[in-house]
């Protein structure tokens, strides 16, 4: 088997390359400057989830693997000192969701 099924290192960099990806399609500039302009109207120390943005502004697109954009958007907000998982995890109320667990974030 010549693909390396464990690979901590590996698992980031496709991670980073995915998010980079989705935060580089031309398909979500307008989601993207909505999702810009409801963080500015966040209080700072509010919570919210992924499913709190979208329940404002909607998704960016439709379709399996066209949302992931919301996720790296989040991630890069992290990373930028922006806002900062709170440590929880809230269970998503979208029925496409499935129930998954997300993360409550902070403004900062």
């Amino acid at each position: 088997m010549s693909e390396t099924l464990f690979d901590d290192a590996g698992a980031q960099a496709a991670a980073d390359e995915g998010m980079a990806k989705a935060l580089r399609a031309e398909r979500v500039e307008a989601w993207k400057g909505n999702a810009e302009s409801w963080l500015e109207g966040v209080e700072r120390y509010a919570t919210f989830t992924a499913d709190d943005l979208v329940a404002v502004i909607g998704l960016p697109d439709q379709g399996v693997a066209r949302n992931n954009v919301v996720g790296a958007w989040l991630a890069a907000k992290s990373r930028k000192g922006v806002i900062r998982w709170t440590g929880r995890f809230k269970k998503s109320e979208r029925v496409i969701g499935h129930g998954n667990l997300q993360r409550v974030w902070e403004r900062q």
